[in-house]
């Protein structure tokens, strides 16, 4: 009680070291020294209620975070928290639809089926680039499908056309315009946000700094799937508009349940407009994004 060492202890009782160390087992093995370690709790459940309240979310999960660990770490420590408890959301016969991006294959790789049958999941924006890597969408996707022995649909086309015509192509193919009219009746939806050099866009080069130049002159404060957004989360006129293939941001608003999965400080300005637009309505965060959230007016 006193933080006293074992050698100070043996020095004030006249006894050995040792006979310290033998009788501090003795007196653990008799129960009259109990170690105890508070249960810990990776949420923090005040920032979630906060959230709650003052965005009018579905629902708000908040992870703790050491300020020292690296965004990675930020990322692995999100999914491994969150993961298990938004498995539990993915009810029978849900259709859910997944994007693309590091917080969600993070999330993903530590989600896991409770008892559910019948699910489909669908690819809700294009590919990239033509390198897949694990935090495409297609992965994510199809990896989901066959952890829960569910349906996979296979969005096979590019995220953003070269140009309209492609575009137009693309979208009049019937595969693809079935999978975008599956996404009408979509239960759920896990997106992730994109922000001015920090996107899954930005990682794979499809977008240059000149790029993002542009975009910050036409308003864009984030991205969702491919559409560029403003502070009231609309989607911006932008070259790119008209050349998204995926789910939209009106598909979205109908989806009963958007959840953005993110972390960090640098988001929060981006997911006040998603909000304020009605694009997501259920949030998985770290602590750092929560507080920088709470502060935008």
């Amino acid at each position: 009680m006193e933080k006293l060492g074992q050698a100070k202890v043996s020095e004030l009782a006249g006894v050995s070291q040792a006979t310290v160390s033998r009788l501090l087992e003795e007196a653990r093995r008799r129960g009259i020294v109990q170690i105890t370690v508070k249960p810990f709790s990776a949420q923090d459940k005040e920032l979630e209620e906060n959230l709650k309240t003052k965005y009018h979310l579905d629902f708000a999960i908040v992870i703790k975070g050491a300020t020292s660990h690296s965004e990675e770490n930020r990322r692995h420590a999100l999914g491994h928290f969150a993961g298990p408890l938004i498995s539990k959301l993915i009810k029978p016969n849900t259709i859910v639809c997944v994007a693309a991006g590091r917080h969600i294959y993070s999330l993903s790789e530590n989600m896991h089926p409770a008892n559910s049958s019948g699910v489909t999941f669908i690819q809700a924006m294009g590919d990239i680039s033509t390198h897949i890597k694990e935090d495409d969408a297609i992965e994510i996707t199809r990896k989901l499908a066959k952890r829960w022995n569910g349906q996979f649909l296979r969005l096979q086309a590019p995220a953003i056309t070269t140009n309209s015509q492609t575009y137009e192509a693309f979208v009049s193919h019937d595969q693809i315009r079935f999978v975008l009219s599956r996404m009408d009746s979509a239960d759920l939806a896990f997106v992730g946000i994109g922000v001015h050099g920090n996107s899954v866009f930005y990682d794979r080069d499809f977008l240059k700094t000149n790029d993002i130049n542009y975009l910050i002159n036409k308003g864009v404060v984030g991205e969702i799937c491919g559409h560029f957004f403003n502070r009231d989360g609309e989607e911006c006129d932008t070259e790119y508009r008209n050349r998204v293939i995926g789910v939209s941001l009106e598909q979205l608003k109908k989806i009963p349940q958007v959840i953005a999965v993110t972390s960090g400080a640098n988001r929060a300005e981006a997911l006040a407009a998603a909000i304020r637009g009605n694009l997501i309505n259920s949030l998985v965060i770290d602590d750092i994004g929560a507080r920088e959230l709470l502060q935008i007016s």
